[in-house]
């Protein structure tokens, strides 16, 4: 049981998931909560707000924030998080165990009609045939889908902010840098390799301040530890829910019902996990860049991200004169401030289904605005396009690796002579 200190509120925020604490009915009128989300067990003392002062600590230790988030960490969440390992092992024996106790039964005889008309051709094959689900989980190659790696030359300014941003975490900067073709951030591991993901699109929409918070975020996700065991955790749920969508109905027998219930429980042992390694990233990116520039970030980028996979299913390479990426700039500061509110106002609005990596939108928004702002430094309202030294460059570069046919040259129909 821990103790948490919170403002005077109704309804207290859980320090690991952010979800609601709601008292124990067990014990009407004490100081015990509840999480609704991890199901955790608090004691809240509550308390009258520290007065917030202009000196504060900037470097992400030594300092919890505003009154109600506590580090997080508990045994809970450990516990939830050796769980989900031990089920992502046992998943690969439950399904081979499986997969050769139906060979011995009689299956072989199928697999090797199957292999003669060439449909199996590998162990995934035969796993599928049985009405399983097979995946991989680890990056071998980043470059196909990652993005182009940025030299210290290409990208100074961005470079001496990850070196500024890694010193106040205590955290070694990540071997690699790379540009993504999304409006989206992120931290990968994979082997030994670590590398800080920057969405290209997010250059010209976030100012420097705000950049600054997304590469806070990212990069506490790196400090702690989120890019290798954590996130190798995650993946592997990614691609089981994946892979059970693709398979569909041809999910069957002891393989599918075993993938289904594998999925339903890494699905709700994830969850936690993954929101209180979400709100631990926010509180880092309000201590360093301030709660301000962290909330504006966090609304925009999820205001972008909708409005550019739409900009991308309707771009034509042949027909537009520019770019991609110079077309949805374009697109964007066309849009009238009014519909932008209005875009906003919907995100806020949209009360789909939990996502189980992220808390909903309008918990991590309160959660950040609860933050003082720091005293802006110059250029701090700056686009953060001056990150990159030629960013229309690197604009045409990815714009010709998403749409190579849009680069090709045609062969010319003249040959040499005697040829």
């Amino acid at each position: 049981m821990q103790r948490v200190r919170s403002k005077l509120a109704p309804a207290p925020r859980c320090p690991d998931c952010s979800g609601v604490l709601r008292p124990d009915p067990r014990r009407p009128g004490g100081s015990r909560y509840i999480c609704e989300g991890c199901r955790g067990v608090f004691r809240v003392e509550r308390v009258e707000p520290a007065p917030t002062t202009s000196g504060s600590d900037h470097s992400g230790r030594g300092s919890t924030g505003p009154p109600g988030f506590a580090p997080a960490g508990t045994a809970n969440l450990y516990w939830r998080a050796l769980i989900l390992g031990i089920l992502e092992a046992a998943y690969w024996t439950g399904t081979v165990a499986m997969t050769a106790a139906t060979l011995a039964v009689g299956g072989g005889f199928r697999i090797l009609a199957g292999w003669v008309r060439d449909e199996i051709g590998s162990w995934g094959d035969v796993v599928e045939t049985f009405g399983g689900a097979w995946f991989r989980v680890d990056v071998d190659d980043p470059d196909a889908d990652l993005g182009p790696v940025l030299s210290r030359a290409d990208a100074p300014l961005l470079f001496e902010a990850v070196d500024v941003v890694s010193r106040r975490l205590g955290v070694r900067p990540p071997g690699q840098v790379r540009l993504a073709y999304l409006p989206c951030c992120g931290v990968v591991a994979w082997r030994r390799s670590r590398a800080l993901l920057v969405g290209l699109p997010l250059l010209r929409i976030l100012t420097r301040a705000e950049m600054r918070a997304v590469l806070a975020h990212e990069l506490a996700h790196l400090a702690r530890g989120d890019a290798t065991r954590a996130a190798r955790r995650a993946r592997f749920v990614a691609c089981l829910e994946r892979a059970v969508e693709r398979r569909g109905d041809r999910l069957r027998g002891p393989l599918g019902a075993w993938a289904r219930y594998c999925l339903g429980e890494a699905s709700r042992l994830i969850r936690p996990v993954a929101w209180s390694q979400e709100a631990r990233a926010d509180r880092s990116a309000a201590l360093i860049a301030g709660g301000g520039p962290a909330c504006s970030a966090l609304v925009k980028t999820a205001v972008v991200q909708p409005l550019f996979r739409e900009v991308l299913a309707y771009y034509d390479p042949d027909a537009a004169d520019v770019d991609l990426y110079a077309f949805f700039r374009a697109f964007w500061f066309r849009l009238p401030e009014e519909l932008r509110a209005a875009m906003r106002l919907k995100v806020f609005a949209d009360d789909g289904p939990p996502d189980p990596a992220h808390p909903p939108l309008a918990d991590r928004v309160a959660l950040l605005q609860s933050y003082p702002d720091h005293v802006r430094a110059p250029g701090d309202d700056q686009p953060a396009d001056v990150f990159l030294g030629d960013l229309e460059l690197f604009e045409q570069m990815l714009h010709h690796r998403l749409f190579p046919s849009a680069a090709r040259v045609e062969p010319s129909v003249f040959h040499r002579a005697f040829s």
